[in-house]
């Protein structure tokens, strides 16, 4: 009968689960989006799922998946992109740098990172704007479209 061995870390290369609870979530960009208040393992391969996030006072915990996660460290949980959530207050210009409004909320497919709409609230029509995520030409400090104002019409 062969036996296989598995590899194993040091103990001291480990991490403590216990010492991940509590620590600041901070996204791409470095804004900070709460603390983590529990970490999900899959049952079968012991790997992390994913994690809740609570962003504080008055809002909604959040579940970041797992994919999500680039780094870990003793200061932060650092995640590789930035929720789309965090698009609401972000001024919108149209492809020829005129600002339309401020994004009122984000449109998204369930509740993962991928960006459907925003509804922005116009400087220039009475009621909002829906803009589908397929004129957005970048996301930044501002949202950029692809297309003129005149052209959303």
């Amino acid at each position: 009968m062969e036996q296989i061995k598995h590899k194993t870390l040091p103990f001291e290369k480990t991490l403590n689960m216990q010492l991940l609870i509590g620590l600041k979530v901070l996204s791409k960009d470095g804004s900070k989006l709460g603390k983590v208040k529990s970490i999900h393992l899959h049952p079968e391969d012991l790997t992390v799922e994913g994690m809740i996030v609570d962003p504080g006072w008055f809002e909604a915990d959040h579940y970041v998946g797992g994919s999500y996660i680039e780094k870990i460290s003793d200061e932060a949980i650092i995640l590789s992109m930035i929720p789309v959530t965090e698009y609401i207050g972000l001024i919108v210009h149209d492809s020829d740098g005129k600002e339309i409004g401020k994004i009122v909320s984000v449109n998204r497919t369930n509740k993962t990172n991928k960006l459907l709409s925003i509804k922005v609230d116009s400087n220039h029509h009475e009621e909002d704007l829906q803009i589908s995520a397929d004129y957005i030409s970048a996301i930044g400090q501002s949202v950029m479209l692809k297309v003129n104002l005149e052209d959303l019409n």
